[in-house]
């Protein structure tokens, strides 16, 4: 019933939007053009007729001057047009152009007396200033696409050659603790974390529900795209970010086509410095290839285009988790404390017990030098992807036009996630398949009124296998993570049903725009969230409590009579009982800090609608000063729990002001208010894992090495129980297993029995995920101001200011604790916690149900901040070169880093402490690219042409983390050392050149054979990737080195901004886990007719 709700509210939907024109963002892939037609004299030249004509289709559009001589076209399909103005005793006067995605062209004839017609050929980019431009964006045209070296061909990474737009899909953090089935889109604008920006392809969007870009067309497909960073119109929405208007090709009178292949292998490539694979270089091998034809069905009147693409792939990732052969042995104070106690005859047996138990050999602990000696190396995977378009362009007459667009996609690929400290057995199958449809009609009712309708169906199917199929999850801190991906495995399907539909006006000097759209999304996901088990391993328990917990070494008397040689004879060893064992040996003693496990019903199904309008003045005040306002609004009808917000009012104004008017400068500014989608995965975390008594919910249970006090298991109890459950976990766990495990009568208080957990809603060491009230959007403040001069030559000047104030970001804050026992910092000086939950003597519990490990609300109350300033010069392709460099000084502060809640605060009860530099922040980024075409015509020399791209910026910040949960708030991924801040550290620099040579041999001037070689990092630089942030209790001793906070001697950090270190190992803190991939060789051939 309730689907066929939602059905019947969508075909209502569509009926209104068709007879009452709603919103379109389709108007972000098309470009206008205006001017104003004058005599010799310039006088204006009212009532003249200009026609503009398609020259690839044959189309023509006519429009009147008005009494001030401007005539205006809008909603024009980017490509090459002929222009021609005619009036009534003048001689006609005719231009050929080109317009690009979001170009807004001012071409102004002067006619002269007399009856000959007059031809001016007025190639693209010709206006090198576009003064009637208002926003902040560049555009990215055919020339770049087709030249510019981008590996793998993701046209979308031409965005990462403009200014303000940086990379979301790598931080430096080497626990990276994102959800694999929750994608973003892979650009940060603004500092953003890839989520809320717009992505759209001929004015339809492709997003999935978490804001990850959907396959839609392939590099083939695409005729340019726009990238528009910074105070958008009113028009554009979806997005507090950035916006990205694809353009497709289609098909014209003449009949193109085009075959390609790339190629690439190791035999061509340098080393991973990652690779120490003892066989030699690990295997690499990728080809690339496709082809494309349009042309006309009727001359005129119907076209075609289609295009093909397939990618394959065999590489390798690099694991490496035994390139410090020291992490099997015992550390420095542990060897201290041991050799001392192996010198006194009554301690000897248990120095000797100790050392023993302390390293890691293959006959103390087979299982762990398994794990980790099979998890390490170079181990190849394959990934592959075919994608296919179609479009169908239609005539019905000058007045109307319209097209169909098909596209299908169909994807594996495998070894996800897996590399540096990641075993494979963490990493992931990804299978994903997209299709869909978009049908679009534009009909001119006259000179001055446009509309255009589009409806689009997209079908998303997206699967994520883990390649551990049992489980559990095992992240042993600093040294490896291994096992089953907690999130996994998923599935989900989505449709989307949009309509767009955008009516345009042009009432003398305005441009008035209105319209809505209307979104229905059905989203169905199962998610085994916490099915598979987790347990985390961190440098958190004393060797005094492991000796105390051993009878073999004792129990706790051993440890009382142990500490009373110590401090008769040698206190200057006492520290080192206190001294918590590694987190490796925690795991051979089997010594989890946190277990945590779900079980119930993974599915949900879920709609989204939302409901968008607008309406938009472009004022031409004069030919010198633009004036564009506007105000959108919003209603998003989100499922489950999330209330509807009918208050999302948009106000959005910017301008553009030609000092002079000669068409040389331009000054910009512009301020709105910019509202993005939600992500869809949070509602459907809630719904699920909410400790509601639903069947379709799933319930989560976590236990610590304290949750005995009530009787029930630790996390200690629970890894040996559940081992000898399932055999070793030869098998998932299931519900049953935990049904017998109890915790020892010996660490019960008296009085106290002993019961196991019984996951369900309401019952002991609960986790839940709840929505927090007045949960919303996220929404930014928008601003910008900057100036673009022509600088002669075809080199343009453009230096501005960009400001992004974000609010209502959606973070996770454990609600439960409501007070604080201990000081605010992670330790206090005695090693105690932060926060008590089981009261002991004197005390009271810190929390409002001690039963409840972990009461997860998502709030949207984070903030976020940026500053840029962005400098750009650039050139058009003429004279045989183009160039486009630029350079960005930016800062991006924000309080959390995406929703999961292992991005916590670490005081829960003053999340604003986490405000800190963004993950994402770039501080200095600079990139040059450019296009040099020979300029001789002798048969060796001619038709070559080289295309470098040159990447320099900054490294990002480092989270530092204990690696366990100091402050004993039943988190053990948010921790810091000391009082360090969220994000104080900082990774290396980037550095990389890449370089594209191509030559041409023309068989015909259409036709002409191509061969290209690409080199990418072609100066084979080193740049490190990941770093392992995970550093223990930090202090250093007198060499510098990290040691435990409690060993004499060693001196608490009191900076903590670090850096990467090269003399560090992947399993040491601070050492390098990954690196950027190295000069890589490709080798290509095409031919075009």
């Amino acid at each position: 019933m309730r689907h066929t709700t939602k059905m019947i509210a969508m075909v209502i939907g569509m009926i209104i939007a068709c007879s009452f024109t709603a919103f379109a963002q389709a108007s972000g892939s098309t470009a206008e053009l205006r001017g104003i037609v004058s005599d010799s004299t310039g006088a204006v030249i009212p009532g003249a007729k200009i026609t503009l004509t398609d020259t690839s289709k044959g189309l023509s559009r006519t429009a009147v001057t008005d009494s001030e001589g401007n005539y205006t076209f809008v909603n024009l399909i980017p490509g090459a047009y002929e222009l021609k103005a005619e009036a009534k005793g003048f001689t006609s006067n005719s231009a050929k152009i080109e317009l690009t995605v979001g170009q807004q062209a001012n071409i102004p004839f002067a006619l002269a007396t007399g009856g000959l017609e007059v031809k001016v050929d007025i190639v693209a980019g010709s206006e090198i200033v576009e003064t009637s431009r208002t926003e902040q964006s560049s555009t990215i045209d055919q020339k770049q696409i087709t030249n510019l070296p981008i590996n793998r061909r993701n046209f979308l990474d031409y965005a990462l050659l403009t200014p303000g737009v940086t990379d979301s899909d790598n931080i430096a953090d080497s626990s990276d603790f994102r959800v694999a089935q929750t994608p973003q889109s892979g650009l940060s604008f603004g500092g953003n974390n890839g989520r809320g920006n717009m992505v759209q392809v001929d004015g339809a969007e492709t997003l999935n529900s978490s804001g990850g870009v959907q396959a839609t067309i392939s590099q083939e497909g695409v005729q340019e795209f726009e990238v528009v960073r910074n105070s958008f119109s009113a028009e554009m929405g979806g997005a507090s970010g950035g916006v990205v208007n694809i353009v497709s090709k289609s098909g014209s009178n003449s009949i193109h086509g085009s075959a390609f292949g790339l190629f690439r292998d190791k035999i061509f490539d340098a080393r991973n410095a990652f690779d120490f694979n003892p066989n030699g270089q690990a295997p690499f091998n990728r080809q690339q290839y496709g082809g494309s034809i349009g042309g006309p069905i009727k001359k005129d009147k119907t076209f075609f285009f289609l295009v093909g693409e397939r990618f394959s792939q065999e590489r390798s990732s690099f694991v490496n988790l035994l390139s410090d052969p020291a992490i099997f042995q015992p550390s420095a104070s542990q060897n201290s404390l041991l050799n001392y106690l192996a010198t006194v005859p009554s301690f000897a047996p248990l120095a000797a017990g100790a050392r023993g138990a302390l390293t890691t050999t293959a006959t103390a602990y087979p299982r762990t030098v398994k794990l980790f000696t099979d998890a390490s190396g170079s181990f190849p995977f394959s990934e592959y992807q075919t994608q296919f378009t179609g479009r169908l362009d239609h005539n019905f007459s000058d007045k109307s036009t319209g097209y169909l667009r098909f596209n299908i996609t169909d994807g594996v690929f495998e070894n996800q996630a897996a590399g540096a400290l990641t075993a494979v057995s963490r990493g992931r199958k990804v299978d994903s398949f997209v299709g869909g449809v978009v049908a679009s009609h534009n009909y001119q009712f006259g000179p001055t009124a446009f509309n255009e309708l589009k409806l689009q169906y997209s079908y998303n199917r997206v699967g994520f296998i883990p390649n551990d199929k049992n489980g559990p999850e095992f992240n042993i801190e600093g040294y490896g993570n291994f096992g089953r991906d907690i999130f996994l495995p998923s599935q989900t399907f989505e449709r989307h049903y949009d309509v767009y539909d955008n009516f345009t006006y042009i009432l003398g000097s305005h441009t008035i725009k209105f319209g809505g759209s209307l979104f229905f999304h059905d989203v169905s996901s199962t998610s085994e969230t916490f099915f598979g088990g987790r347990f985390n391993f961190g440098a958190a328990i004393p060797l005094g409590n492991v000796i105390a917990l051993n009878p073999a070494f004792g129990g706790p008397a051993g440890l009382a009579q142990l500490t009373q040689f110590l401090t008769a004879n040698n206190p200057s060893l006492l520290p080192a009982l206190s001294t918590p064992i590694n987190a490796l040996q925690s795991f051979n003693f089997g010594l989890p800090i946190v277990y945590q496990q779900g079980f119930g019903d993974a599915a949900a199904d879920s709609w989204t609608n939302r409901y968008m309008m607008y309406i938009q003045d472009a004022w031409k005040v004069s030919n010198r000063f633009t004036l564009n306002y506007g105000l959108r609004y919003a209603i998003h009808d989100e499922p489950f729990l999330v209330p509807t917000y009918f208050r999302d009012w948009q106000p959005r104004a910017s301008f553009s002001w030609d000092p002079k008017g000669d068409g040389k400068t331009a000054i910009r500014g512009g301020a709105g208010m910019f509202v993005g989608f939600l992500n869809n995965a949070v509602a459907n975390v809630t719904r699920e894992l909410g400790g509601y008594p639903d069947p379709t919910s799933i319930f989560i249970a976590l236990a610590t090495p304290t949750t005995n006090a009530f009787g029930l298991p630790r996390s200690f109890d629970m890894f040996s129980g559940l081992a000898a459950a399932t055999n070793f976990f030869s098998r998932p766990i299931v519900r049953g297993d935990l049904a017998n495990i109890l915790p020892p009568a010996s660490v019960l208080a008296p009085g106290v029995v002993g019961r196991p957990i019984t996951p369900g809603p309401g019952t002991p060491l609960e986790v839940r995920f709840r929505l927090g009230p007045n949960y919303r959007n996220p929404v930014t403040y928008q601003a910008s101001l900057g100036i673009q001069r022509d600088l002669g030559g075809g080199f343009s000047l453009d230096t501005g200011y960009m400001f992004v104030r974000g609010l209502h970001i959606t973070r996770n804050r454990d609600a439960n604790p409501f007070k604080i026992t201990g000081p605010v910092s992670a330790l206090n000086p005695n090693g105690g916690p932060t926060f008590v939950r089981f009261a002991g003597a004197g005390q009271t519990t810190d929390y409002r149900n001690p039963l409840i490990l972990q009461d997860n609300i998502y709030e949207t109350t984070a903030n976020s901040f940026y500053h840029a300033l962005t400098a750009q010069i650039s050139r058009r392709f003429s004279n045989f070169f183009s160039i486009n460099g630029h350079y960005t000084w930016s800062k991006a502060i924000d309080e959390v880093t995406d929703f999961n809640s292992d991005f916590s605060a670490q005081n829960p009860l003053n999340v604003s402490l986490d405000r800190a530099l963004s993950s994402f922040d770039q501080r200095h980024r600079a990139v040059i690219s450019g296009v040099i075409a020979s300029p001789f015509d002798n048969v060796v020399a001619r038709d070559w042409s080289i295309s470098p791209i040159f990447v320099a910026q900054s490294g990002r910040p480092i989270n530092l983390l204990l690696g366990f949960d100091a402050n004993a708030d039943g988190r053990s991924q948010s921790d810091r050392p000391g009082r360090a801040g969220r994000n104080t550290g900082t990774s290396q620099p980037f550095y990389s050149f890449d370089m594209r040579v191509s030559r041409r041999f023309f068989v015909k001037e259409s036709r002409f054979l191509e061969f290209t070689f690409e080199a990418f990092n072609l100066f084979n630089r080193t740049n490190m990737l990941g770093i392992n942030n995970v550093l223990g209790a930090a202090c250093t001793d007198s060499g510098g080195n990290f040691t435990p906070c409690t060993l004499t001697g060693a001196t608490p950090l009191s900076n903590f901004s670090l850096n990467g270190r090269y003399d560090r190992k992947p399993t040491q803190p601070l050492g390098f886990t990954s690196a950027a991939d190295p000069r890589q060789i490709q080798l290509g051939v095409r031919f075009n007719w």
